[in-house]
Formats: C-alpha cells, sequence, structure tokens
C-alpha cells in the first residue's frame, strides 16, 4: 500500500543531520520535444556526489515522475517521518513543502503540467495527491521500460542527452491526445490570474458552476479549487520575495493577505518555517535549481509555470 505525506505538523522544519559530510548535489533541466511541451513542464536530473546525503526542501508542485538511476531516497513533510521515494516511483500533486534527502547517485524526473495528466494516466489526480507511489500504478508496464532503458544508458556512460532522448522516445510513444486537455489548459490559465482570489472569481473567468470547478479541479489537478488558490498565492509571494533584498520581502506581500500575520501563518503551512527562517537557511540544490529553472523558462517553480510558456 502507498504511504500516504500527511501534513497535520505545522512546526519548524529542521534540515536533517547528515554528519556534516562534504556531500553536493546540482540540477540541471532540459524542455522536451516540441509534442509533449503541452503536457510535460521539464526533465530535469538530480546528481549528488560525496558520501553523505545531501537533503533540501522540494517546493508544492504539481506531479512528478522520478527515477532514481543510482543512489537512494528518502522523504518526509516537516515533522513526519521519512519514507523511501520508490526507485521507479511518482509524487502527485504537492501541497505543501518536502524535505527530499539523496546519497551519491543521479535521479532522473519528469514534471507534468496538469493538462497532461490524463494525456499519460487515467487515474483521477486526487487518487495521488500527497504520495509517493510506485510509477507503474500511473503508467503500467511503461514505468519499467523506462527504468530498464535510462539504467542502461546511465551504465555505459551515454551522458545527460541521451537520458533525456530516452524520455522524448518512451513519452512520445505513451502521450494521447484528450478532449479535456483544451479546458484543463484553460482553467490552468485562469489559476494563474492575481485577480482570482476565490472559488467564484475562478469558476466565472472558466465558466463553470463552483460545484463543476470543484470536481473538474479535484480530477484533473489534484486539489480543490479553495487550496489551489491559497497554494498558487504563497507560491506567488515566495517567488517575489525571494528577489528582493534581504530584509525586505514584507513589501512583497499579495494583495490577498489581509495582513503580515496572515501571510505568516500560511508560510508555516505551507513551507514548515517562518519567512525568516526559510530565507536564511542553506539550500543545497533548490537554490540552483531555482536560478536554472528560472533562467529556461522564466517560472523559477513548477507550480508558477503557466500553460503559455512552452505550448
Amino acid at each position: 500500500m502507498p504511504t500516504k505525506l500527511d501534513h497535520a505538523a505545522d512546526g519548524p522544519a529542521e534540515k536533517p543531520d547528515d554528519g556534516g559530510a562534504p556531500t553536493t548535489a546540482s540540477v540541471t533541466y532540459r524542455i522536451p520535444a516540441e509534442p509533449l511541451r503541452s503536457a510535460i513542464t521539464t526533465y530535469y536530473l538530480v546528481k549528488v556526489t560525496g558520501p553523505g546525503t545531501v537533503w533540501d526542501q522540494i517546493f508544492p508542485e504539481w506531479p512528478n515522475f522520478r527515477i532514481i538511476l543510482q543512489g537512494e531516497w528518502n522523504a518526509h513533510f516537516p515533522g513526519e517521518a521519512d519514507q523511501p521515494v520508490p526507485t521507479i516511483g511518482m509524487s502527485g500533486a504537492l501541497e505543501r513543502a518536502l524535505w527530499a534527502g539523496g546519497s551519491e547517485g543521479v535521479m532522473v524526473g519528469v514534471g507534468l503540467m496538469p493538462q497532461g495528466w490524463p494525456r499519460l494516466t487515467n487515474l483521477s489526480a486526487d487518487a495521488v495527491t500527497n504520495l509517493l507511489r510506485p510509477l507503474s500504478e500511473v503508467l503500467g508496464p511503461t514505468a519499467d521500460e523506462l527504468y530498464v532503458r535510462l539504467s542502461a544508458v546511465h551504465r555505459a556512460g551515454g551522458g545527460d542527452e541521451a537520458l533525456y532522448a530516452v524520455l522524448d522516445e518512451v513519452l512520445l510513444g505513451l502521450i494521447a491526445e484528450r478532449p479535456e486537455a483544451a479546458a484543463i489548459a484553460q482553467a490552468h490559465a485562469a489559476l494563474h490570474d492575481p485577480q482570482v482570489q476565490t472559488v467564484a472569481d475562478w469558476a466565472d473567468k472558466v465558466g463553470l458552476s463552483a460545484r463543476s470547478l470543484e470536481r473538474f479541479s479535484l480530477k484533473y489537478f489534484g486539489l480543490s479549487p479553495k487550496r489551489l488558490i491559497r497554494r498558487q498565492r504563497i507560491l506567488r509571494t515566495l517567488a517575489a520575495m525571494r528577489e528582493q533584498p534581504d530584509g525586505t520581502w514584507t513589501q512583497m506581500l499579495d494583495d490577498q493577505f489581509a495582513d503580515q500575520a496572515h501571510f505568516i501563518h500560511e508560510f508555516n503551512f505551507y513551507m514548515g518555517m517562518s519567512p525568516k527562517a526559510y530565507l536564511a537557511r542553506e539550500q543545497p540544490f533548490m537554490a540552483e535549481a531555482w536560478k536554472r529553472r528560472k533562467a529556461l523558462l522564466g517560472a523559477p517553480v513548477q507550480v508558477l509555470q503557466p500553460p503559455s510558456k512552452v505550448g
């Protein structure tokens, strides 16, 4: 049975102790082949070097496929127990930030757009929200095929481009056209509008009743409309505050926050710590990921990438 990644704990998240080992990690991104770009945000490689385990905090995100070619990874929400990340696995939509730690090796990742989800699986997105699950439960036998082919390239020293080429080939053979993809893209684009502040705003913008939007959102986005709007708001503000000089983040609060106390409460819920603690802490690979992703796509995190960016 898959393990649920609960989010009951709201206390500060501590970086797990790795014994001070000189371990480092890097993240690189690649845009997929053109026919896949409306379905997939990016491919990425996480490479860890050194004898220890490197830990960092993954932002709230859309579903991701992750295949570990070498090394071991564990993950947990703040205050929760570690659980192993499946070697051939995926994570559903994550409402809150997730701590992840990996040992020396290579992990290959695929980030999905909401409109890519129904083009790759018939599973309702809310069935895997805040879960780590075997990729075979989503892709069937293709998951094992992907692992075998990527592992062969890795063992042969084929390099990053050869790994990305395997992802393109396998996913191009799997992806299907779905009539609802256009409606999902429309709803996804509307979610990025800062003027969409309530469920009623979002429902009106996409021409659905609030009840219909609820069902639609759970099936294709994995979270209810209210929870998605809250998550979007906190990440939009996080993106703005990270670009400011030290000590000036309070000037960048989204208009939807009633006051600074409201923002700090929300930040603690989503990130597991205060804004001050977050900005002060070491970020072994997500700081690099933020910069590289922004340079490539203009959006520093997956949730802030609108469908028009690579479609």
